[in-house]
């Protein structure tokens, strides 16, 4: 027991003495702890009595800025509501009250932003400056009328504010609710001028001439006399085309007031020109020239009269007397010159009369084609390029004349000349970009190599082109039709639909649409619609080489391919020998014709004219191989391989090549590639399985042949292997069902039929 004892003393002193040093330890720490946290202390009163000094100079600064200027208090204390409304909303509170406070102060702030703008809300006139910072108020106020589901017809503004509102919402971009805030405007008080002018101008913005025109007659309405109203609406009437007759009535309403100008008279004028009968007219002109025979705008407007009534003898005696009048009368000249182009006779006198209308900036680029086309009827084709050259240096800007000489250089084949050309173009306009489109289409043509590729980058290019034409001119239906094209070689064939139509709408009733939808008909098969279009597009286009080749096209279609090959004689000797599609079309139509000179004869143009289109060398060696010219046939395949490894159809040719030259052992390889290229290949499948039965492996070739069939469910020779295959190993069950099918594909197989029978024999004796 005293060990014991002894021990718990021990522990007891020990324990006792670790807790002592444990409350010492403590106690020093919280010395230190309190020694911080004075120190702490000390050091933020220091940095509150910064900062509250920082906040007294800050008042001071801002009371400064603010007596300074006053007017931004407005502003601060719009931001202030703005804040809040928009905290609160972030928040989500967004119960009933406080979203009816919240409309409260945001009226509140509304009618003092408006209030501190110095503006009328008139779209119509140069912009006033705003104050700093209003604008984006304004946005700030607009996305909480929107968050908060407030629309402009129940912000119970006067007119005058819904105006100002309407022109600070439609400076920030808020288009669609500008214009509510001006219909509201105009609610409040109909004849309220200065929201009319606004919306008048916005319906121009928006292209709405219809609706342009319904705001200029409100405003008409409230006042009839003036000028500038009665002007602007007798211009947009003559814009729309409808009804000229509320035009003329302006006019006269004009000449009545005595503030009608001499443009105001030549207006009038051309009005009754186009809205009385050509024969009223001229009869009027002739009262006004036996009185002044010195009106040489008269005397015009009497010569176009004349030629709407084919009058053309009578055209030129009035366009001669107007040009007597007015030797510098460009537009007179430019009419003759396009009265007389036309009779070989005169065709020196029209050069005359053009070559004065160009010198006289008349007529515009239409009468510098001519002028051109004239000159190479008289001084030769280099004459005329290079007076279409003189004009283009005289005047760099005039884009179409630049994209019709690249055209023209185009169709001669100078691809480079066009292209560059069209680079030095000083200003890139949609119309260059169609023309620069074409000619990445001519080149796809000519660098084309069956297997798609080569297309489709050409085709990418162009349709880019036509694409950055389309940004510059949204109305371009050229463009448009382009993209359709380019959709259609590039086989995405509801695109190319959906541009059409965008074209259709621009180009309404032009042939060249209804050419290019007859293409895409023929592409998707319905033939029957592609009939249809072709007739229509020959209304305008008829004897021309696109109708040509429309209709050689459809009789290959339809199987006639004789007169497919005289539509294709028609293209390629009247009109276009360099029409690529034409000419390899004509080949396919005289293999099919089996007229294999002729169609070699056209592979040798075609490498002559495009020497990179390998596609040309294509259907030079499948001619060879159809003449068993072995040999030449193999070494135009490896040429095209080399060009391009990876091309299914030549490696599958060149593998028939060997096997026909007997070195089937070099065969396999070419066919494992075209398959492992395209496993849809099915002359790869097939010449695969063919060799295999030519070495005996009956197994590997019937597997081959079922490929095919599953690849092309059509391809009649795989059918009759495989049918012969079962048929010779007397497995009739097997055999029977596949002549069937090669009947279904073709009912004149007498072979199919006879074997057929035979199965069934053999079938129903095995059943006894």
């Amino acid at each position: 027991m005293d060990y014991l004892l002894l021990t718990l003393i021990l522990l007891l002193g020990a324990l006792s003495g670790t807790v002592i040093w444990w409350m010492l330890r403590n106690e020093a720490r919280i010395r230190l702890l309190q020694i911080d946290l004075a120190a702490d202390r000390a050091e933020m009163r220091s940095g509150l009595s910064r900062m509250e000094s920082s906040i007294n100079v800050m008042n001071l600064s801002s009371e400064a800025i603010l007596q300074s200027n006053p007017e931004n208090q407005g502003a601060i204390a719009i931001h202030t509501i703005l804040k809040k409304i928009e905290t609160q909303i972030d928040a989500g509170l967004s119960d009933s009250d406080t979203a009816a406070s919240n409309a409260k102060e945001l009226h509140s702030a509304m009618r003092m932003l408006l209030k501190s703008v110095e503006i009328d809300g008139d779209l119509g006139k140069e912009p006033q400056s705003l104050q700093p910072g209003a604008l984006n108020l304004t946005d700030r106020l607009f996305s909480l009328l929107e968050n908060m589901n407030i629309e402009a017809s129940s912000l119970g503004l006067n007119t005058l504010e819904f105006a100002k509102l309407g022109e600070l919402l439609y400076r920030c971009g808020h288009l669609e609710w500008a214009y509510s805030c001006y219909q509201s405007a105009i609610a409040k008080t109909p004849g309220h001028t200065v929201s009319l002018s606004s919306l008048s101008h916005l319906a121009k913005q928006e292209g709405n001439l219809e609706l342009q025109l319904d705001w200029i007659e409100k405003m008409i309405e409230h006042d009839p006399d003036n000028s500038d109203l009665l002007r602007s609406h007798a211009s947009l009437v003559i814009q729309s085309g409808v009804d000229e007759e509320r035009a003329e009535r302006d006019m006269l309403r004009l000449e009545a007031m005595g503030k009608d100008t001499p443009a105001d008279q030549s207006l009038l004028s051309g009005l009754r020109s186009r809205s009385g009968s050509p024969q009223e007219t001229i009869e009027r002109l002739e009262k006004i020239l036996e009185k002044e025979p010195e009106r040489a705008e008269d005397w015009f407007l009497k010569a176009k009269m004349h030629v709407k009534l084919s009058e053309f003898d009578d055209a030129l005696i009035s366009v001669d007397e107007a040009i007597k009048t007015h030797r510098q009368f460009g537009e007179a000249w430019a009419l003759k010159a396009n009265l007389l182009a036309d009779n070989a006779l005169f065709q020196e006198d029209a050069l005359r009369a053009a070559r004065h209308a160009v010198a006289l900036n008349a007529g515009g680029t239409e009468l510098i084609l001519l002028k051109a086309d004239l000159v190479a009827l008289e001084e030769g084709e280099i004459s005329a390029s290079e007076t279409l050259q003189s004009a283009l240096e005289a005047n760099p800007d005039n884009d179409e004349l630049r994209s019709h000489i690249a055209n023209l250089l185009r169709e001669g084949g100078e691809l480079e000349l066009a292209e560059k050309l069209l680079n030095e173009a000083p200003i890139q306009t949609s119309i260059i970009h169609v023309a620069r489109a074409r000619i990445q289409l001519m080149y796809a043509d000519m660098q084309r190599d069956g297997t798609g590729e080569t297309d489709e980058m050409h085709i990418a290019v162009a349709k880019q082109s036509f694409e950055t034409a389309i940004e510059l001119n949204r109305e371009s239906g050229i463009a448009w039709l382009g993209i359709a094209r380019c959709e259609r070689l590039l086989r995405n064939f509801e695109i190319a639909n959906e541009s059409l139509d965008r074209a259709s709408r621009l180009l309404d009733g032009e042939s060249s649409v209804y050419a290019e939808s007859a293409l895409l008909a023929l592409d998707t098969g319905d033939l029957v619609e592609a009939n249809r279009l072709i007739e229509a597009a020959a209304v305008g286009l008829e004897d021309t080489a696109l109708i040509a080749y429309l209709r050689g096209n459809l009789d290959c279609m339809n199987g006639n391919f004789i007169s497919a090959r005289n539509h294709f004689d028609d293209v390629l000797e009247r009109h276009d020998p360099l029409h690529v599609r034409a000419r390899l079309n004509r080949i396919a139509a005289s293999l099919a014709l089996g007229l294999h000179d002729s169609a070699l004869d056209d592979c040798r143009i075609l490498l002559d004219l495009a020497p990179e289109l390998t596609l040309a060398k294509c259907r030079m060696a499948d001619v060879l191989m159809l003449v068993a010219n072995w040999e030449p046939a193999k070494q135009f395949w490896t040429e095209i391989l080399e060009l391009n490894g990876n091309h299914p159809h030549a490696l599958t040719q060149l593998a028939a090549c060997n096997i026909a030259l007997g070195t089937p052992d070099q065969a396999e390889a070419p066919l494992n590639k075209a398959i492992r290229l395209d496993p849809k290949f099915s002359p790869a499948w097939h010449n695969r399985g063919l060799l295999y039965l030519e070495w005996g492996e009956e197994d590997a070739a019937i597997q081959d042949f079922e490929t095919t069939i599953k690849v092309d469910p059509d391809h009649i020779d795989a059918r009759l292997h495989l049918a012969s295959i079962h048929h010779s190993a007397e497995r009739w069950k097997k055999a029977a069902p596949l002549w069937r099918q090669v009947l279904d594909i073709d009912s004149d197989n007498d072979v199919a039929r006879q074997r057929l029978s035979q199965c069934e024999a053999q079938i129903s004796i095995q059943s006894r």
